[in-house]
C-alpha cells in the first residue's frame, strides 16, 4: 500500500444540520442513538460501541438542512499531516467534540466535506454478551431440525433499535463527476472498489461499494466500520443519499421498525434483504428528511476478496422486500407513497412506471 495514502481505520461519524434541532434529536433517539453531549446548537450522539459519538446534529443556520461530512479515523499523526498538506485542507487542529483529539478537514471534488480525526479518547468496548438489546431472555434460536431451546421461552422489551455504529455513507454524484470522485476517494485514502454495477448499454459504471483496505484484516463490505459508496445520478447536484447504522440482529432491528412506526415517523424503504453486501436493511426519513438506515447481517471482505462488477437493476438492489419506492430513488420525503413498479429499461430506453399507494401519509 502506497504510504502517500492516508491510511484510515473506521468511519467516526457523520454530520448534518437541521432545520428543526430538536425534532431531529427526538428522531434519532427514537432511532436509537444516545445523546452524549448537549450543548445550545450542537447534540452528540452515540451507539454502544466504542466511538465517543456517531452523529453530529447541528441547528441549520438557514433554515435549510445540510450534510456537513463523515468523519474517519486515521491511523497515525502521520496520515493526519497527509491531510493537512492537500488542497485547501485545513490545518491539524484540536477537535472540541466528545472524545478530544486532532482533526483535518478537507473537500472531496464535488465540495463535500472529508473530515479526518486522531486520539480520541474511546469508549469501553463490549463483550458480545453485554451487547444491549430488548430481548430478556437467553437468545437461542430453534430452527426446523435443530432446536436446541428446549424448556425455555424467548421474551422481548419495545423501544428503539439498541445502535452499535454508524456503518456507512454514500453519495449521489452527477455522471460526469463519478470517476473523478470515485478516484479522488481511492487515490488519497486506502479505500478499494468491493462491488461496481454498470450500465449494461454504456459499460459504464453507475455505482460503486468502496472497503476500507486494512490488508489480510476483515472489514465491512461497504457498511464502514469500514465503508463508503458512490452513484452516479442525472442532474448536477452531490448529495448525501443516506447514512447507515448497525443493530444486533434481526429482532433489535425489526422491534425498532415497529417503534418507528408507533412514533410516527416516516418509512423510506423496508425491511428487505439487499444483494450487495447482504445485509438486511430499513430505511427511514429523519426528522429532516435525510435518509438513515438500519441494518444488520452485512459481508466481511479483505484484501483476497476479488472486485465484482453486475449489471445495473432491480435485482442487483435487493433479494426481499417491498417493491422500490421513487423516494430511495429520489431521495426526496414529497415522493413517499409512490412505487417504481418498472423500473426503467435502458437497453430499449422504456422509461420507469409507477403506482401511487393512497393508502401512505406523510
Amino acid at each position: 500500500m502506497s504510504t502517500s495514502k492516508i491510511r484510515v481505520l473506521r468511519l467516526a461519524y457523520v454530520h448534518y444540520q437541521h432545520p428543526e434541532l430538536q425534532k431531529a434529536v427526538d428522531f434519532l433517539t427514537d432511532f436509537g442513538l444516545e445523546i452524549a453531549r448537549q450543548d445550545s446548537n450542537k447534540v452528540y450522539l452515540r451507539g454502544y460501541g466504542i466511538e465517543p459519538f456517531l452523529n453530529i446534529a447541528e441547528r441549520s443556520p438557514d433554515g435549510e438542512r445540510h450534510y456537513l461530512g463523515g468523519a474517519w479515523v486515521v491511523d497515525s499523526a502521520s496520515d493526519l499531516e497527509r491531510a493537512a498538506v492537500l488542497p485547501g485542507a485545513t490545518e491539524i487542529r484540536d477537535n472540541d467534540s466528545p472524545g478530544g483529539g486532532k482533526i483535518v478537514s478537507v473537500r472531496d471534488p464535488n465540495g463535500m466535506f472529508v473530515h479526518f480525526v486522531h486520539g480520541q479518547i474511546l469508549r469501553e468496548a463490549l463483550t458480545e454478551d453485554s451487547v444491549p438489546g430488548h430481548e430478556t431472555t437467553s437468545p437461542v434460536p430453534n430452527g426446523a431440525l435443530a432446536k436446541p431451546r428446549k424448556g425455555d421461552v424467548r421474551r422481548f422489551t419495545l423501544g428503539p433499535s439498541s445502535v452499535h455504529k454508524v456503518g456507512h455513507y454514500g453519495f449521489a454524484v452527477p455522471k460526469g463527476k463519478f470517476e473523478e470522485t470515485r478516484d479522488w476517494y481511492t487515490r488519497h485514502m486506502n479505500l478499494k472498489p468491493t462491488d461496481s454495477s454498470f450500465n449494461p448499454v454504456s459499460g459504464k459504471d453507475e455505482t460503486c461499494f468502496l472497503h476500507i483496505d486494512l490488508g489480510p484484516e476483515y472489514t465491512d463490505h461497504h457498511a464502514t466500520d469500514q465503508s463508503f459508496f458512490l452513484s452516479a445520478v442525472d442532474g448536477t447536484a452531490t448529495y448525501c443519499h443516506h447514512s447507515s447504522y448497525e443493530v444486533n440482529d434481526f429482532d433489535e432491528q425489526t422491534i425498532g421498525h415497529h417503534w418507528l412506526e408507533k412514533k410516527g415517523w416516516t418509512n423510506c424503504w423496508g425491511i428487505g434483504r439487499h444483494v450487495l453486501g447482504s445485509q438486511i436493511f430499513d430505511y427511514w426519513f429523519d426528522g429532516s428528511g435525510n435518509i438513515v438506515e438500519h441494518y444488520v447481517d452485512g459481508d466481511l471482505v479483505n484484501e483476497d476478496t476479488p472486485e465484482r462488477r453486475i449489471p445495473a437493476g432491480p435485482d442487483s438492489l435487493f433479494v426481499w422486500g417491498p417493491e422500490i419506492p421513487l423516494a430511495f430513488v429520489t431521495a426526496q420525503l414529497q415522493d413517499v407513497g409512490t412505487q417504481l413498479a418498472m423500473p426503467p429499461n435502458v437497453a430499449v430506453g422504456k422509461p420507469a412506471e409507477f403506482k401511487v399507494d393512497t393508502a401512505v401519509k406523510v
